[in-house]
Parts: structure tokens; sequence; C-alpha cells
């Protein structure tokens, strides 16, 4: 039995939010949380910390580490975290050096080559899916036996980045156990969703199926793959059981990419969550071109879901059939139509800065998402993210800053040809503006305000975000 240590590196909500920091999410980190469960389950001693959910310091992670005293580091990354995630592995290092480091995640997979050649504090690295590939390499690990057998994983041999062989995504995921919601501290009342992201509290996050076969050029499906793959709708019923019973979760939000896509799974999930008589709410991602079926929609409703999330990106077919996002215009007009008709809201993800972008562009989505029935929505400049198809064709069509750590969201490291990063972010704050601040948006939020009056003191936090995002200063254009 070894003693392993699970962590993110501390990213605070200010960096991952800027000016609507507080009232940003605070949801555990599943990918953690599966991996402590598949350890756990074959005998080992865990240790989760999850310190950009739970707050923590470089230092208090530290000490975190420290108590536990591992046998074995493991420790998870996105892009805009990789370069902090390194400082938290040198600083446990220093006092455990002999102590193995692993690195996996999304970045990690995504250029795992360079990755272990600019931070040689990494031992090993875990490519795709974790689970399978972290107990076998803890079992080589702890035997003290080189991983070279150990499917789907990298490490540095003589200089050189060693690849063993590739491990098959996990086709059976009801063989998986649930996440390990109980080694976490503080779950659930210490974790919350995004203000405006949940009815109900306490909230939390699954994922009902891994992968996604679209082909978009600014997503990165590295660690799941393009092969979709599903839970049972019966797994996924006692895992929302679980989570009601024994933590007392109120609702339920599906990460799924493709949620809407097995019509007959979601009915059945729909169904069992009516006859549990759990009384939770629910939301959703789906694709418009999943959306049909508006009986499929009423059940929905009725089983608790109130809002479905659409990546929209653009109210131009051109950038859209250039972003491989495989929809049409009148497919996003028909689903927020349904949507809004079988009474549950709908908001809407919009990129600006894709390729073939111009302010013409930029201001026909403006007033596409106001022409349909949207509820809300949000704004972001194109991040052409390592693994992304537009992170290796970006120097085609604009200029772009690879910097890791302003990969953020937040800032803008792309700039289409014929844009600068001043019009990309007037446009941003001008969708923003003229999107809320209209008799519809705000009366729907005063409703939304009223049934949970607990809310007042986080609405006026985020009202005072959003108006130092939107009517904070800007360059002259």
């Amino acid at each position: 039995m070894a003693s392993i240590f699970l962590a993110n590196a501390p990213y605070f909500l200010e960096e991952r939010y800027g000016k609507l920091a507080s009232v940003g999410a605070t949801l555990p980190h599943l990918g953690l949380l599966m991996l402590g469960a598949v350890l756990r389950k074959v005998g080992h001693r865990i240790r989760i910390v999850d310190a950009s959910a739970q707050g923590l310091g470089y230092e208090e992670t530290l000490e975190q580490a420290k108590k536990f005293q591992p046998d074995i580091i493991a420790l998870t990354a996105v892009t805009p975290s990789i370069i902090k995630t390194v400082k938290l592995a040198t600083m446990i290092k220093v006092v455990y050096p002999s102590v193995p480091a692993i690195i996996g995640g999304p970045h990690f997979t995504a250029v795992p080559e360079q990755t272990l050649l600019d931070y040689p504090v990494f031992d090993y690295g875990v490519v795709g899916e974790g689970e399978n590939t972290i107990v076998e390499l803890v079992e080589a690990l702890s035997a003290d036996r080189p991983p070279s057998n150990v499917k789907g994983v990298a490490y540095c041999e003589n200089g050189k980045v060693t690849f063993t062989l590739p491990r098959l995504p996990i086709k059976e995921l009801d063989t998986l156990p649930f996440p390990a919601w109980d080694l976490l501290d503080g779950f659930p009342s210490q974790y919350r969703p995004a203000l405006f992201k949940y009815k109900k509290l306490p909230s939390t996050h699954i994922v009902s199926a891994r992968g996604c076969p679209n082909k978009c050029i600014f997503c990165d499906t590295s660690v799941f793959s393009r092969q979709i793959r599903f839970h049972g709708a019966e797994y996924v019923l006692e895992m929302i059981g679980y989570l009601v019973k024994d933590f007392g979760i109120k609702e339920i939000i599906f990460e799924d990419d493709q949620f809407l896509i097995r019509k007959k799974r979601v009915a059945k999930i729909c169904d069992g969550i009516l006859k549990a008589q759990w009384r939770i709410s629910w939301c959703c991602s789906g694709r418009v071109n999943s959306v049909n079926d508006l009986s499929l929609l009423k059940l929905m409703k009725h089983s608790g879901c109130w809002q479905i999330n659409y990546g929209i990106e653009s109210g131009n077919q051109k950038i859209l059939d250039f972003a491989k996002k495989a929809i049409t215009i009148n497919q996003i007009k028909k689903a927020i139509r349904l949507t809004h008709k079988a009474g549950i809201l709908s908001k809407g993800y919009f990129i600006f800065g894709l390729p073939y972008e111009t302010e013409e562009t930029m201001k026909n989505t403006i007033r596409f998402a106001m022409r349909i029935p949207l509820n809300d929505m949000s704004i972001f400049t194109l991040t052409p993210f390592p693994g992304s198809e537009m992170y290796e064709i970006a120097e085609q069509h604009g200029t772009i800053e690879k910097d890791f750590e302003k990969m953020n969201l937040l800032d803008v490291v792309y700039v289409p040809n014929g844009l600068s990063k001043e019009k990309l972010l007037y446009y941003q704050r001008r969708f923003m503006k003229d999107f809320y601040l209209r008799p519809r948006i705000v009366g729907n939020y005063l409703k939304r305000l009223l049934a949970n009056p607990l809310n007042v003191f986080n609405m006026i936090k985020a009202f005072r975000g959003f108006s130092q995002s939107v009517f904070g200063k800007t360059s002259d254009l």
C-alpha cells in the first residue's frame, strides 16, 4: 500500500474570474476525485487537496502534503495553471526529493514532451484518461519497477522523452467507482457553482459521458478523445441517489459535452429522477443540432431541468463552418425556441476572434443573440489551447501570444487578421452591455433573485463586477 497525495495547484478566483471573482465557481475537481476513487479501491492510502476550489495557498497546500507524508505525489493542470503546478511540485520536491512526482491532466496530455523537457520537476506523466494508468503506474513505482510496461505513460530517460504504448479510452465507464467525494474536505458545504448557475444548494457537478465526436477547431479533446462513451442511465441514477442521500445534494450540473445526444438515455434519467421523488433541480449542456423533440424537453422540465447551455459561438455561418461546429444558424434558432417553449431557460456561449471575424460579424452576432429568446450568455475571446487544431493553425490567420498563464479566457492572447485586441475587448463589453441591460433580462434576473432572496448580497457583488467589466476603461478605437 502506498500513500498518494493528489492535488491541484492554487489557482485563485481572482485569477480565474477577474472582476467577477466574488461570484465565481468553487466546484470540486472531478479528475482528482476519480483518481482518488480508483486508487483507494485497490487499497492505497489517499489524500486529496483541491487547492483551487478550497482557496488554499502554496504554503497551506505544502503543509497538507507534509502532514500526509506521501510516497507519491500526483498533480493535475490545465494550461493556465501549469506554471503554478510546477511551483507547487518544486516546493514539495524540496521537502521530499526522492518522492516520484506525476503530472497529468489536459495540458500535459496536449503537450507531453514539451512539459517534461521544460519542467524536469515531473518524473512521470499520464497521457489521456488517467484511472487505469495511475493504478498501474503506482503499482510499478511501489514495486520499484520501471514503468516501461505501463501503457499511457511518458518520462524522461537520458535527456529524451520516452513514451510507452498508448492506452485506449475506457469503454465500459460503468466499471468505474463514483468520484471520491467523501475524501474531499468540507464537501459539499464549502463548494458551489458560479452565481446563477444553480437554483438550489448544496449543488455539485457530475460527468455522465466522456468524449466528443465533433471537430470544433478550438476544443482540445485529447484527454477523453473523440470517441463518445456513456454511463448507463442506471449508473447515473445510482450516483445521483448517492449524492442526494449521503450528502444532501439538491441540484446536479451535468458537465457532459453531449448530454442530449442519446435521447432514450436522457428520458430514462428523467423518469428515474421523477420516480425517486428526489425533487432536485438540474441543468446540462447540449448541442443545438441535438434539440428537436419538444416532448423530451418537457419531460426534462418536469424532472427538474431548469437550464440548458448551448455552444453557439457566432451568428455568422461562415465562421461557424470554418470552426467546424457542424451546426447552422437555423438549428440555433430552433433549439433556443424549443427550449423556451418547454419552459427551460437557455444560456448561450459565444466566442469573438475566430478566423474571419470582423467588426461587422461581431455586430451581427450581438444582434442575433438579442433576437432569439436566450436568457443568459457568456462571451469569451478565442483562446487557442494546446491540443486544439486552432493552436496549430493560429499563426496562419492572426497573431498568438503563447503565454500559458494568459490562456485563462480573460486575457486576449489571439487576434485574427484585420482586428486588434482593443476592438475585441470593445465588442465583448458591448455584447454584455447590450444583452444584459434590457428590461426582459433584468426582469428575469429579478425574478430569480426573488425566488432566492439569500442571493441578494451576491447579486450586489455580481452587479458591481459586471459594471466594472462593461464600463471599465478601454482604449480608444
